[in-house]
């Protein structure tokens, strides 16, 4: 019996490659595959470029252990580089952060956090998941992911704000496998 997830996809080192090339490795691992807007959102730690976010969607047969392993997996082949802006060298990072934000109906806290507490936490997730299914019943607090989003879009504080941009997606994924830039 196939499972329907919401995985949570963000970067903000080589943002639009680091895009690509999580869509293009985890497009083949879910059936009914289905990809939000790219979201725009600034970070957290001053100095740090902006981030690029989206939600894609699918079911699996997997289990949520070994849909958790292909994806850190896809994390490790993406590999890391040196991030530097604004004149502020922040050292190594990820280029790509993913996150399962709901599996099927799960509560659960192994092998990760299922419902991902970013749902109700941050625009930069709720916006993309909302768009592609507002009426998805949120797992532990059992109300729609668009009521939440009604809640929460006109509290978001100033420069915490989120917008659709442009993505072209027309440009090819690069063929990263744990390559050191």
């Amino acid at each position: 019996m196939a499972t329907k997830v919401f995985l949570g996809v963000g970067s903000n080192l080589n943002r639009e490659n680091s895009l690509r090339f999580a869509v293009a490795k985890i497009g083949p691992l879910l059936q009914n595959f289905k990809k939000s807007s790219v979201w725009i959102s600034h970070p957290v730690r001053a100095g740090e470029p902006d981030y690029y976010n989206m939600v894609l969607a699918g079911e699996t047969q997997a289990s949520i252990t070994d849909l958790y392993a292909c994806l850190q997996k896809v994390e490790q082949l993406a590999g890391t580089e040196l991030m530097f802006n604004n004149g502020t060298n922040f050292g190594l990072k990820r280029r790509l952060d993913i996150d399962i934000l709901t599996f099927g109906d799960e509560v659960l806290t192994e092998p990760c956090k299922v419902p991902r507490h970013d749902i109700q936490d941050y625009p930069f997730v709720l916006a993309p998941l909302c768009e592609l299914d507002p009426e998805l019943i949120h797992p532990l607090l059992k109300i729609k992911v668009k009521d939440i989003w009604e809640e929460m879009e006109p509290r978001i504080p100033e420069g915490h704000e989120v917008a659709k941009i442009d993505f072209d997606w027309s440009v090819e994924a690069p063929a990263w496998n744990n390559v050191k830039d």
